[in-house]
């Protein structure tokens, strides 16, 4: 799957009025084996074995998601 989200991001420094309101959360791209989705919680892994087992664990906020895609396989 392929995930698009956005996440917070930090703007270090001093900023008038103007630029601060021009700054946007960070938009970014995570791609895995989607484990789980309910209104809370995203679970992504990086990868699966054969035992169905999964590593690298990422928790996306569901409500911060913008797409997710299914990704086809060309193996």
């Amino acid at each position: 799957m392929l995930v698009e989200w956005h996440d917070a991001c930090l703007f270090t420094g001093t900023h008038t009025k103007e630029e601060s309101i021009q700054k946007e959360m960070g938009l970014f791209k995570s791609l895995g084996y989607m484990i789980s989705k309910d209104s809370t919680t995203t679970r992504l892994a990086f990868e699966q074995d054969d035992g169905g087992n999964y590593r690298g664990i990422t928790l996306i906020p569901s409500g911060s998601i913008v797409s997710i895609k299914k990704l086809i396989s060309c193996v």
